[in-house]
């Protein structure tokens, strides 16, 4: 059987596309697109938030209590933009790693654009976020959330996804329909 030069070359980019990639998570009982989640820091328990209680198009994003974090929508199974909650607002805002290809990088939040790269995340089977077709993950660094190349054991790259109990309670101060 013969195979021409292009046909192999194609094979190999898109190889080479995925095993640089984290292997996506395998289902873990999250819906396709679970809302009312708190994406909670294993390294030191806090939770997503907006820096300083504010909210909008390049709002950079820090941690804090869980208590008075916001809630997003995320997916459980497969990838997709991470999206502030409440969704019906306009612009939607979802969480944005700039680049998405450098070390470092703060997050923030951005317009929502559905398939762009550094906006279309997934949940590992290792509970890490990671940029899907990148080498990128949520990392808690000593200076706030931020990017970093997905390591094997590196514990700053571990990210729980808590559902929100008390999903109809309103969280003063913030544009969320949920408080914890």
């Amino acid at each position: 059987m013969l195979f021409n030069a292009a046909s192999i070359l194609s094979f190999l980019a898109l190889t080479s596309l995925t095993s640089a990639s984290p292997l996506p998570n395998e289902p873990r009982g999250l819906a396709k697109r679970a809302t009312g989640m708190r994406i909670k820091s294993y390294r030191d328990g806090t939770c997503l938030t907006g820096a300083g209680g504010k909210w909008g198009k390049n709002t950079a994003i820090t941690t804090g209590l869980c208590t008075e974090a916001p809630t997003w929508t995320i997916n459980g199974d497969g990838s997709g933009s991470i999206i502030l909650e409440p969704t019906n607002t306009t612009p939607q805002l979802a969480l944005d790693a700039g680049t998405g290809t450098d070390n470092n990088e703060g997050l923030k939040l951005f317009t929502s654009y559905p398939g762009l790269f550094q906006q279309t995340w997934y949940y590992t089977d290792d509970n890490r976020i990671a940029i899907t077709g990148g080498d990128q993950c949520l990392d808690q660094g000593d200076d706030g959330p931020q990017t970093y190349q997905c390591t094997t054991g590196n514990t700053n790259q571990i990210w729980y996804l808590e559902f929100n109990e008390n999903a109809t309670d309103p969280l003063t101060g913030y544009p969320v329909t949920a408080a914890a």
